[in-house]
């Protein structure tokens, strides 16, 4: 994977959802960033309560519920 590939989940502070996937991308062993949108109006306006929202290479790859089927499917391990 090359820098412009790199994985980031956008998510807030206190979401359940944004806490499952983090945890869900580790335990599949997938190296990401984890940036929090929380008082960021940019990033605010761009992702919402869309979070967690994980791009690749600044493309939006998946959002909402990130369970570990989905991940996989997205990442296609």
């Amino acid at each position: 994977m090359t820098p412009t590939e790199s994985l980031v989940l956008y998510s807030r502070t206190g979401c359940h959802l944004c806490a499952d996937a983090e945890a869900t991308l580790e335990a599949l062993g997938q190296p990401f960033e984890r940036i929090d949108i929380s008082g960021n109006p940019e990033l605010e306006r761009l992702y919402g309560w869309d979070v967690p929202v994980l791009t690749r290479g600044g493309a939006v790859m998946a959002k909402g519920v990130l369970g570990r089927a989905r991940l996989r499917q997205v990442l296609e391990l």
